[in-house]
């Protein structure tokens, strides 16, 4: 009988929660919300879940685990683009509820946010990747909120510049990108900020509860 023990069982629900974040912040990326006379893409609002949820592989499975969920991930939303490229290039039925147009507008911008956001993902991840696992090194794997929140602070300038110029580039004045970068920016490590405690709560679960024990500094996926 096939079984799977707790930390690989850990493990497979942290990249569904990862997968599902980081495919519903593609998805919904084109849509933009009012704060005040601000415009924030909506796609800001999953995307700390991706960010605090690769904190917390990086810290229990080390930058091997970190890595092959960042390449899960990558294939995952080249997979979602795929699907959504031949359900826009299928012909339209005529008892179809919802029309070719309304494909088009929502998801018509797909190719444009699938490159920007690819690029800022794959960079962004491996900066987060990397920064972390050399914050635990230095501080010999104390200071749990200073590597989560430090590594979140500094992939983040990746990926919401890339995301943000990328997508809006030659349709809105530079200016007003600009604007929107910093503020999409500043909400992102806002909501990092207000995550870091749940880092905690994961590291008790997982280590009290579950038994599970975080990954040295040089240490990769265990069985």
């Amino acid at each position: 009988m096939f079984e799977i023990n707790a930390r690989q069982k850990l493990y497979i629900v942290l990249t569904c929660i990862f997968v599902t974040s980081l495919l519903t912040a593609d998805i919904v990326a084109g849509k933009y919300f009012q704060i005040g006379g601000l415009s924030i893409s909506v796609g800001v609002i999953p995307f700390p879940i991706a960010f605090l949820l690769t904190d917390i592989v990086n810290e229990y499975y080390g930058r091997k685990g970190a890595r092959f969920l960042t390449a899960v991930g990558m294939a995952m939303i080249v997979f979602a683009f795929a699907i959504i490229m031949l359900a826009r290039a299928l012909p339209v039925s005529d008892i179809s509820p919802v029309p070719q147009q309304a494909i088009d507008a929502v998801f018509g911008l797909s190719a444009r946010l699938f490159g920007a956001s690819l690029l800022a993902y794959l960079i962004s991840q491996f900066v987060d990747i990397y920064s972390f696992h050399f914050a635990k090194k230095i501080t010999n794997s104390r200071h749990l909120w200073l590597r989560a929140l430090g590594s979140t602070v500094l992939s983040q300038v990746v990926d919401t510049v890339f995301v943000t110029f990328g997508s809006l580039l030659g349709t809105v004045p530079v200016g007003k990108i600009l604007v929107i970068t910093l503020w999409s920016y500043l909400y992102k490590v806002s909501v990092a900020a207000v995550l870091t405690p749940l880092c905690y709560l994961a590291h008790d679960i997982i280590t009290d509860r579950l038994g599970i024990e975080p990954a040295s500094v040089d240490e990769g996926v265990t069985e």
